[in-house]
């Protein structure tokens, strides 16, 4: 998480709420990506970074379409 927050926002840090949020946004909605980042006021490379650093949706390619991915805790 520290790692991630560390990710400018148009020249601001992201705190670990909107961290957080926007993990929470990716996992538990339809929305896209980039309504997520005009909901959060970002970039969508912004979310996009956040997605592949949480490992969260996985688009395999496609870009309106996405597999939540799954964590396996050993």
């Amino acid at each position: 998480l520290v790692e991630i927050r560390k990710m400018a926002r148009q020249g601001r840090v992201f705190t670990d709420e909107e961290v957080r949020k926007i993990v929470w946004l990716l996992s538990t909605t339809d929305m896209t990506m980039k309504d997520i980042a005009i909901r959060m006021r970002c970039s969508h490379s912004a979310i996009v970074a956040i997605n592949r650093k949480s490992q969260v949706r996985d688009y395999a390619g496609r870009r309106t379409s996405w597999m939540e991915m799954k964590t396996t805790c050993a």
